[in-house]
């Protein structure tokens, strides 16, 4: 019975006591629901009196998907999926609990609080909304990378202006950006009609230089040429012919060959 308040201290003390892993730090809670400003680093802790939260200092994970945004020739996009990468000033941490307190996010899984979680969500949901309604619908398929560095700095810009030099947007991946199938045939028809306008043109090219080698051809067959290559030929069939040959032409002219 005498070492039964020592057992008992004991058994506060070890179910008081915790580990933050490494990755994240503990925002301390008191007993009166005030929080601590100064975040617990990663190791053992001890809250006796008061409660540890661990909150997440490792890059982020948030993911948009199914969006189905508007372009700017008012055609919504079927599909756009997209993911965000963050990390926050980890001596930060307490101050976004607070701050935050509704816009934290909890991961069951995991068992670690995100910070200021739904705040980037929104913050990233509203850049890509914007960004897409920059280009037509038919074109947005060749700017991804545009679109991409738009939407990453337009959310930095958002949280700068919410806590400037806290959040650090890491990087911005585009998943899925898929037009309306109406668009998506529009945009193999416009293809289509793009390569028939282009073989088209090859063709007409094609003729006016055949045209232009044949007005040539003409200009330089003088008097005197047709005059060589018309005795050239009279030369050929009187050696070669088989039969008697007659040229027309200002005269007419019989060739037999005779052997």
């Amino acid at each position: 019975m005498k070492r039964l308040p020592l057992i008992i201290g004991l058994v506060l003390l070890i179910s008081a006591c915790g580990r933050i892993e490494t990755g994240n730090v503990g925002v301390r809670t008191a007993w009166n629901g005030k929080v601590v400003l100064e975040e617990i680093t990663p190791g053992f802790y001890t809250s006796i009196t008061s409660s540890v939260e661990p909150f997440s200092a490792k890059q982020i994970t948030v993911e948009l998907f199914d969006m189905k945004p508007k372009a700017k020739d008012n055609l919504s996009l079927s599909d756009m999926d997209i993911e965000i990468y963050y990390t926050i000033d980890s001596s930060q941490s307490a101050e976004l609990s607070i701050k935050y307190a509704n816009r934290n996010a909890w991961d069951r899984n995991v068992g670690v609080w995100y910070p200021a979680y739904n705040l980037v969500r929104s913050f990233a949901r509203e850049s890509a909304y914007s960004a897409v309604a920059k280009y037509d619908s038919l074109e947005i398929h060749k700017h991804r990378d545009t679109l991409r560095d738009d939407i990453q700095s337009s959310l930095q810009k958002k949280l700068d202006e919410a806590d400037e030099n806290v959040f650090q947007i890491r990087k911005v991946v585009v998943r899925n950006l898929k037009t309306d199938a109406s668009v998506e045939n529009a945009i193999k028809l416009a293809v289509a009609k793009n390569k028939e306008l282009e073989a088209k043109l090859i063709e007409l090219d094609i003729a006016k230089k055949q045209s232009q080698i044949n007005r040539a051809l003409d200009a330089s067959l003088t008097d005197k040429i047709l005059r060589q290559r018309e005795l050239d030929v009279m030369e050929k069939a009187i050696t070669e012919g088989a039969k008697p040959l007659v040229i027309f032409g200002s005269s007419v002219t019989p060739l037999i060959n005779i052997k």
